[in-house]
């Protein structure tokens, strides 16, 4: 399934970017207007372990933007354990340029539809994210609850000010893990790794 996400992102021409899993504070919070929580990541000396893939818009964009699309595939750690969360898991994170908000419904819709291939029920709600602004989540009905499956929104000014970009773009992010666990019904998403 890794591949297979891969490959539908190169199809639709994003440049893959990868950032390290042990990450710098700057990089994982303030940079992307994110407070520290200390209760909610694994900590090391003077780092930690990443709690999204969204670093990659800071490291890269800075230096090497060009008017281009970019997604970072790979694993996030949290100190979150339940039915539907896991403590390592992984997330694909995608940075659009000259995309309608419009647009990427139908972007993220393709993209499940590609892995479920039957008709699924979907909702979109309004939400807030430090790094993107008139944010929105898709959730998909699964055993009876709504499941969140991706979240996405036009980029937080400070961001693009930060990196020196001056147009518009658009990131958000996919739960790979909870694809999975809703593509193969399982009753915990611990049972992904079973």
């Amino acid at each position: 399934m890794y591949y297979k996400n891969k490959k539908v992102f190169f199809f639709k021409s994003f440049i893959e970017l990868k950032t390290p899993q042990i990450e710098q504070y700057f990089y994982n919070f303030k940079l992307l207007n994110i407070l520290k929580k200390d209760n909610g990541s694994f900590y090391l000396k003077n780092k930690i372990l990443r709690t999204h893939t969204s670093c990659f818009q800071n490291r890269f964009l800075k230096n090497y933007f060009v008017k281009n699309n970019y997604f970072n595939l790979g694993k996030v750690f949290r100190n979150d354990l339940d039915n539907t969360h896991l403590i390592c898991f992984h997330q694909l994170d995608f940075f659009i340029y000259n995309y309608k908000i419009k647009n990427i419904l139908n972007l993220l819709l393709n993209f499940f539809s590609f892995f479920i291939k039957k008709k699924f029920f979907f909702k979109i709600r309004k939400t807030k994210f430090p790094f993107t602004i008139n944010s929105f989540e898709i959730d998909l009905f699964n055993n009876f609850e709504w499941l969140e499956l991706a979240g996405f929104g036009e980029t937080n000014k400070n961001i693009l000010i930060n990196n020196k970009i001056n147009c518009k773009t658009i990131a958000g992010g996919i739960g790979i893990d909870r694809l999975f666990f809703y593509i193969k019904k399982l009753k915990t998403i611990k049972k992904v790794y079973d």
